[in-house]
């Protein structure tokens, strides 16, 4: 009896660690920065952590929504270049802001929909779709820029004002906007019927339609609602920067998977999520920027970024095996 209690516990403890492992690990890394550089867990400094998470924490929590489906949207990079893009040059000819934000988010939507159509109704391999689209994207946003960045001085507070303003002085408003989106996604995901099919779609896409889940549907809107929100971050992105260019987002996807791979270690094991795409993309920006307080240069940051990824699907294939061994 006693014995059995003990084996309890031991599986509850491995449990507990396996399921919010990289929260563990987040805040172990926040106190080694912080015993090697104070200036780490000052208030400017972790605001701007928060800061530098929203735009690929908003980018990743759509891209979650694919590769729940089990597919992935290599398009996300010029997707989130086309939402800066587009809003800067627009601005720049004299369109309302808040027009050239909708046109903006319309468009990647629009984007989100060919990657749909060509994969769930065309029948093309998603990863293929989605990276030829990337590529005419791509040329879209160079020939609409001009291949440079775009920059105005006349037009106005308003385009810096949700990547730079805080409200209080203290509060960014991107964080705010990232706030609402993950609550957003959050309640799609865990509390919606809807949302959820998209798990099913993922863990078994050709046994849906015997339980009434339209598999092709559910990924279009995973693809539609995926441009939209790499739009936006691409939108505050620029705001941020009070300018934008076509190379905005040439590193997206790779940072993007390293968040998610981390993400899919916790809270849901193997499996991606909203809680666990939070997480990773702290972590991310966590090291980065204490590397950079370090002075570590940048190659340095790109094989740290790598040995993280590869640990993260190391650790869900292994996480997946012993699930499969259970059952």
């Amino acid at each position: 009896m006693t014995e059995a209690k003990g084996k309890t516990k031991s599986k509850n403890g491995t449990g507990i660690l396996q399921k919010y492992g990289l929260l563990i690990i987040t805040i172990l890394v926040c106190i080694i920065f912080s015993a090697l550089r104070p200036t780490f867990h000052g208030m400017g400094n972790i605001i701007n952590i928060v800061s530098s998470t929203v735009v690929l924490c908003i980018a990743g929590l759509g891209l979650s929504l694919v590769m729940i489906t089990g597919e992935i949207d290599f398009a996300c990079g010029a997707e989130l270049a086309a939402g800066g893009c587009i809003v800067a040059v627009l601005a720049k000819n004299g369109v309302n802001y808040f027009a050239a934000v909708l046109v903006a988010l319309a468009v990647c939507a629009v984007i989100g929909t060919i990657n749909g159509i060509l994969h769930t109704r065309v029948g093309i391999p998603g990863f293929i779709a989605t990276m030829g689209v990337s590529f005419v994207v791509d040329g879209i946003n160079k020939m609409i820029t001009g291949s440079t960045r775009v920059f105005s001085s006349t037009w106005g507070d308003i385009f810096v004002a949700i990547g730079q303003k805080r409200i209080g002085g203290v509060i960014p408003i991107s964080v705010i906007i990232l706030i609402v989106v993950a609550i957003l996604i959050l309640v799609y995901t865990e509390g919606m019927t809807n949302g959820r099919k998209l798990y099913a779609v993922g863990a078994n896409s050709d046994a849906c339609k015997y339980v009434g889940i339209d598999a092709r549907k559910e990924k279009m809107k995973a693809f539609i609602i995926s441009a939209i929100l790499c739009g936006l971050g691409g939108i505050i992105n620029s705001s941020q920067l009070n300018a934008a260019t076509p190379y905005m987002g040439d590193t997206t996807l790779v940072s993007l998977l390293t968040m998610l791979m981390l993400g899919a270690t916790f809270y849901r094991s193997g499996v991606f999520n909203v809680p666990g795409t939070i997480v990773g993309a702290l972590l991310v920006n966590i090291i980065n920027n204490g590397m950079v307080l370090m002075g570590a240069k940048t190659w340095q940051q790109y094989v740290v970024q790598g040995a993280i990824m590869l640990f993260a699907v190391t650790v869900i294939t292994i996480m997946n095996i012993r699930a499969k061994r259970g059952n």
